[in-house]
């Protein structure tokens, strides 16, 4: 009792006591670090996602800018099209074309009149007359054909040199803008992981970047499908203004079966005349010796028709194709 009022407590509690406290000094300090830290990291997320952002949509309005007046590239083209129809031999095309015209008229008529000629001679000289005809209006058919067909390359290749360069370009604008909203998202993307506050800033940083990619997108896909449209508008419309309206192709066909026709008629009448000169012959002369002369000749013409039946074959064309299509 006389040191009761002297008393202390032992060293080794103290330091206990001590220790305690210096613990839970430690763990507020730390988790106030944390939450420091976990606040700083959200911060810094965001601020660099929004440089990212920024630089999409700078990207758009670039876009804007360099794509805003789709008139002036169309005039361009235009420009290449009345070039390249001011090049183009007309009076030329015109020419061969009222040759394929006339020829496949006289092959025609060469062939009905051999086709109605009861007379062997006569029908065989009015089809050599249609097969001629027929080989120049098919060879008259081929020069315009590569008329044609010299000039759709001249002004696919000028119009192509001119587009492709552009189209390029926008499709640079495309890729770097979905490169941007990529990198945008990777940055963004550890906010979903740090709490309900940090997920709705990364959901509006979600819209802005989708927002920003989509004004580039429609003003780079609008001009692109524009001056595609327009070339190929440009090609068409030439064409359309330089080229014959006549179907070739059908007139030839049709002039091909006339004139095949009346070569057969020919050969028929040319079977039935020797037919009947065989039969005269073994009527009025008779005897063993006329007939094997008379089968020599039938062979002979019947060797002479498959020769000239080879011959029509291999000549003639399974079919007239335009070479520009």
């Amino acid at each position: 009792q006389a040191f009761a009022g002297d008393y202390s407590p032992p060293l080794t509690l103290r330091f206990r006591s001590s220790a305690a406290m210096v613990f839970r000094l430690a763990l507020l300090f730390s988790l106030a670090v944390v939450v420091g830290a976990s606040h700083k990291d959200v911060e810094g997320t965001v601020n660099s996602t929004e440089q990212v952002i920024s630089a999409l949509q700078e990207k758009g309005a670039a876009a804007n800018k360099r794509f805003a007046n789709v008139s002036d590239f169309n005039d361009k083209l235009d420009e290449i099209g009345h070039r390249v129809e001011a090049d183009f031999d007309a009076q030329l095309y015109s020419e061969k074309t009222k040759d394929f015209a006339e020829l496949a008229q006289r092959a025609s008529e060469k062939a009905k009149k051999s086709a109605s000629s009861t007379n062997a001679s006569i029908a065989e000289e009015l089809g050599d007359e249609a097969e001629a005809a027929l080989q120049n209006m098919t060879k008259v058919g081929f020069e315009v054909d590569a008329m044609e067909k010299d000039l759709h390359d001249k002004l696919h290749v000028a119009l192509a040199a001119k587009l492709d360069p552009e189209v390029a370009v926008a499709d640079k604008f495309k890729s770097e803008a979905s490169h941007l909203q990529k990198k945008a998202h990777s940055t963004m993307d550890p906010l979903y992981s740090w709490g309900d506050a940090a997920e709705d800033k990364a959901d509006k940083l979600n819209d802005d970047t989708n927002d920003a990619l989509s004004a580039v997108d429609k003003v780079v896909r609008t001009y692109r499908r524009d001056i595609t449209r327009h070339s190929r508008d440009v090609q068409r419309d030439v064409e359309r203004k330089l080229f014959a309206s006549q179907d070739r192709t059908a007139m030839w066909r049709k002039v091909n079966r006339q004139v095949r026709a009346a070569t057969w008629h020919a050969l028929q009448l040319q079977q039935l005349a020797n037919s009947g000169m065989l039969s005269l012959q073994l009527a009025s002369v008779g005897g063993l010796a006329v007939l094997a002369t008379t089968s020599a000749a039938a062979a002979a013409v019947g060797a002479c028709i498959a020769g000239f039946a080879a011959t029509m074959r291999n000549t003639r064309r399974s079919d007239y194709q335009l070479l520009f299509a």
